[in-house]
């Protein structure tokens, strides 16, 4: 198979009506599998808290679960035969969800450094949009109260809590964890491009907010080592 023969256009043959069909058959299929993952997103919410300077393991055990459930039923199952690239993308999913378990979810984590306001601040907004208002975007759309992406069950409020959930630790291979929830920024938001939609630069611009709030600590500190 060339995948180099192959235009954004031809990985996504349905139209826009169709991707909202899809959610919206998905999510009374799996009932209530949304209402569950929503439950779980909040409570990982309120579990992300710090004791001790750790943050505890909880918001990471659910949110790896979600992934997996959301690559193994959502992309595997119901995006993959409208898309071939789904199953690739459910791989990846199921992939991350077990890494969260494995790396941060088997022990309280160190947190972020004391005093990093810019990260814990934008760690909350991320989550904040992610559970309560990415979920609304869909009504501005038009699309039906059970057509909605909830986190739990659909992609990209999963990545985008997740991506808040990373920025409230300190792990050596939080930067390994990153990259599929940042690959996937890019995924959908070319996605919603392609298909027209107004919301398209809403995953790019999460990806950039983790990455500058994550990249700030290191040109602050090159910035004072330049200076005279």
């Amino acid at each position: 198979m060339d995948l180099l023969s192959y235009s954004l256009v031809d990985l996504i043959p349905f139209s826009r009506e169709t991707y909202f069909r899809l959610f919206e058959r998905y999510n009374v299929g799996v009932w209530p599998a949304p209402i569950i993952g929503l439950a779980m997103g909040l409570m990982a919410l309120f579990t992300a808290r710090r004791v001790e300077g750790r943050v505890l393991r909880a918001p990471f055990l659910l949110a790896g679960v979600c992934w997996i459930w959301v690559g193994w039923v959502f992309q595997i199952y119901w995006y993959a035969p409208l898309s071939w690239p789904g199953l690739y993308f459910g791989v990846g999913f199921v992939l991350q969800g077990v890494l969260l378990v494995i790396l941060l979810g088997w022990r309280p984590v160190a947190g972020s450094p004391e005093g990093a306001d810019r990260g814990f601040g934008a760690a909350i907004w991320l989550l904040v949009f992610a559970l309560a208002l990415q979920p609304l975007i869909g009504l501005v759309s038009g699309r039906p109260w059970y057509g909605l992406e909830v986190f739990g069950s659909a992609p990209d409020p999963t990545v985008v809590a997740t991506l808040g959930f990373l920025l409230l630790v300190r792990h050596p291979l939080r930067w390994l964890l990153s990259i599929i929830p940042l690959a996937w920024c890019l995924v959908s938001g070319a996605t919603l491009w392609v298909l027209g939609l107004p919301t398209w630069p809403v995953m790019p611009l999460a990806a950039l907010l983790y990455l500058g709030v994550v990249g700030w600590p290191w040109a602050s500190r090159r910035s004072v080592l330049k200076a005279p």
